[in-house]
């Protein structure tokens, strides 16, 4: 069967249509916290793949969280699942941000990139593999409507690892990079913040009854900094200070925030208890210190089948002329880690690429929608080889 050509022909056949879909789904707004326009734009989701023949459930996960949309196509096919996956909801900017062509021909709009693009290449590889005919092994999808926020306030986190759960693997449809490569890991973010509380005193005439927390939290600073271990991929940095109150006072109050970078699952923990352990000591009598340590997300810790997925893909790439993939470590979050904790191989950045990630001058190339569409659809045929190595 010369699926290649069958999908070769769909894309040059179906461009516009492709691009519709793209802007149908970056003109319904979805920014993170907007419940009502979340579960607008998470109807329009469902719909459309529900009319390819997925079996779709919506998932609750918080009282502001947009649903997650869980479905499965070909359930009763033999083979475990191809999975894809991402987010449809989109950083909160101000004002409105249409679907649009720039004078370069790159496609701007709010979540254009962010990744209403990587949604579109899934819908439309589970679209032409439909009319081709191919049905050799289930397709499941997964997009959630909380992801900017790292799933605050909901349980989706949860969700993606129960639904995730005998996948043969996953790709995760962000942001593609311009540099054609695809990612195998990222490290993990914890948000820390401390708020330090002193003794309020007149600085001239009582200096000696109060206590700085600008003093105790200073102290803190060089313990929270070494931390960091270079060896292990994990970085922590002060990143906000706020402190004092007025000129003429001994600040009570001092508040920082501290970004740990983890590259890998092991490191979590330590992380986790430093905080705890830092905050509780007192170098200044009459200081104390309270803290809230919350993970945004955990690592996408690379791994071996990570690898050999991401392998395959750059021979798919090299054999339909779109060049080699290297595979590369990020530093920013994705959902893919939630995937690749529970040992399901993923890979991640496989939407549109381009650049400019939550601001105004968000864009994606526009033939990259093309491109990955075609990619992806070729991985998922030749997905049995990647299975029996």
């Amino acid at each position: 069967m010369d699926y290649r050509g069958q999908i070769k022909n769909y894309i040059q056949n179906h461009q516009e249509e492709i691009i519709d879909t793209w802007k149908t789904l970056v003109d319904s707004p979805s920014k993170v916290n907007r419940k009502e326009d979340l579960d607008v734009c998470c109807g329009k989701l469902a719909e459309l793949f529900k009319n390819l023949g997925f079996k779709v459930t919506r998932i609750k996960t918080g009282p502001a969280n947009g649903d997650v949309i869980s479905g499965i196509l070909g359930e009763d096919r033999p083979g475990k699942p191809v999975m894809f996956t991402g987010h449809y909801d989109t950083v909160p900017l101000p004002g409105e941000h249409p679907f649009r062509f720039d004078e370069e021909g790159h496609v701007r709009g709010l979540g254009s990139l962010d990744m209403k693009g990587g949604i579109t290449i899934a819908y439309h590889v589970c679209k032409m593999l439909n009319e081709i005919g191919w049905q050799e092994r289930p397709i499941k999808i997964l997009f959630v409507g909380d992801e900017e926020t790292g799933h605050d306030g909901g349980n989706a986190a949860e969700v993606i690892a129960k639904e995730a759960a005998g996948m043969l693997c996953a790709f995760n449809m962000e942001t593609g990079l311009l540099s054609n490569a695809v990612c195998i890991g990222r490290k993990g973010d914890i948000k820390t913040t401390m708020t330090v509380h002193g003794i309020a005193a007149h600085s001239g005439n009582a200096f000696l009854q109060g206590r700085s927390a600008i003093a105790e939290a200073a102290k803190k600073i060089p313990l929270l900094e070494a931390l960091t271990d270079l060896n292990k991929g994990t970085t922590v940095a002060v990143t906000l200070i706020e402190g004092g109150t007025v000129f003429n006072s001994i600040p009570p109050i001092c508040k920082m925030t501290i970004d740990s970078r983890i590259k890998q699952v092991s490191e979590r923990q330590r992380i986790f208890d430093s905080m705890k352990e830092i905050a509780e000591m007192n170098f200044i009598d009459g200081c104390t210190t309270e803290y809230i340590c919350q993970e945004y997300m955990p690592p996408f810790e690379s791994s071996k089948e990570n690898r050999r997925l991401a392998q395959l893909i750059s021979d798919v790439s090299e054999s339909l002329g779109q060049g080699k993939m290297n595979a590369v470590e990020l530093g920013g979050g994705s959902d893919a880690s939630h995937i690749a904790m529970i040992g399901v191989p993923a890979l991640c950045s496989m939407g549109v690429r381009g650049e400019y990630n939550h601001t105004e001058n968000e864009y994606a190339v526009k033939e990259s929608v093309f491109e990955r569409a075609e990619l992806l659809a070729n991985a998922v045929i030749h997905i049995h080889e990647f299975e029996q190595n």
